[in-house]
């Protein structure tokens, strides 16, 4: 079976520098995500430890924002966000499956960096199936 660790799933251009944020900033994240406030505002990489943290107890990204941390670079792409406005069958709503979502937030995260975007996320968690 392939493991959160798995170079196949997991390509580390997502992984923080040294090592990423300890096991106390993700519990404090989880919880805060778990909350109507959401997370405080992540790094892409970041955001992306935290999703993969929530995956081992079942829970997936509901609902992510996204900003951008210079003027000069507004979000220019909604898509870049999970925000309820996705494909058919892609939203939380459609399917909760943490590991839809996390794949679908990859693919925004992948999106944004792609086209040059330094953005900051805040995460909303959801148990599987809730």
């Amino acid at each position: 079976m392939i493991g959160p660790r798995d170079p196949r799933v997991f390509a580390p251009d997502f992984l923080a520098p040294s090592g990423g944020p300890s096991e106390a900033e993700l519990k404090t994240w989880r919880r805060a995500a778990q909350s109507g406030k959401g997370t405080p505002w992540l790094d892409a990489a970041r955001a992306d430890a935290l999703a993969r943290y929530a995956l081992k107890f079942g829970e997936g990204v509901q609902m992510m924002e996204a900003v951008a941390t210079r003027f000069r670079e507004p979000v220019r792409e909604v898509g870049w966000e999970i925000i309820g406005a996705d494909a058919d069958g892609e939203n939380w709503q459609d399917h909760r499956d943490p590991q839809r979502a996390y794949a679908l937030m990859r693919a925004k995260l992948r999106a944004a960096r792609d086209a040059g975007a330094v953005l900051e996320y805040k995460l909303w968690l959801k148990p599987a199936g809730t």
